[in-house]
């Protein structure tokens, strides 16, 4: 199964440190998805709860982006080193980086709810009510979390993996620049 990856390009707390230790209890969330800093948990100093963006308060708080290492320690499969085997694990702590107007992150289509099949430069992304991933929209909107589609872009080569003709290891991703949050 196919998980979503992300490259973080200008993102200001890669620099100064902003960045959250998160944790669901109950859902597997990828790296590209977008949640909300909750409470810290019973018994920690650090790790906070990864909160779901809800009606209520997508339009009051801000998102982050998570973005944990990309490190599998399984070595027995080829899929292995791809961007999109990795996954952050329920119960497990993860990384999330607190999002500024002007940073520019990049993710794979599937971290998206896209209008179409691809994303279309010039429209935007908004949070979803119950979902950690962002949507497209053709408008900018009102919500709190706004950033805009500038390039798609693929990255990877393509190598022959499986059956005759399939073609892997290249992920398409949509590069977005934060307009606020």
């Amino acid at each position: 199964m196919a998980h979503s990856a992300v490259r973080l390009d200008k993102v200001r707390s890669v620099y100064d440190g902003h960045l959250e230790s998160l944790r669901h209890e109950t859902l597997d969330i990828d790296n590209g998805s977008v949640v909300m800093v909750g409470d810290f948990l019973e018994g920690e100093r650090e790790v906070r709860k990864a909160v779901v963006p809800a009606t209520a308060t997508i339009d009051t708080t801000p998102l982050v982006l998570v973005s944990a290492p990309e490190i599998n320690y399984s070595e027995y499969r080829t899929v292995d080193g791809a961007l999109g085997a990795v996954t952050n694990e329920k119960q497990f702590p993860f990384r999330a980086y607190r999002l500024e107007k002007g940073d520019i992150f990049s993710v794979s289509k599937d971290a998206l709810t896209l209008i179409g099949a691809d994303a279309v430069n010039g429209n935007y992304v908004v949070a979803q009510n119950g979902s950690v991933k962002l949507k497209e929209t053709a408008t900018k909107g009102t919500e709190k979390f706004v950033g805009k589609i500038v390039a798609t872009e693929a990255i990877g080569t393509a190598t022959f993996v499986g059956a005759n003709g399939s073609v892997g290891r290249v992920t398409e991703l949509v590069v977005i620049e934060v307009i606020q949050n």
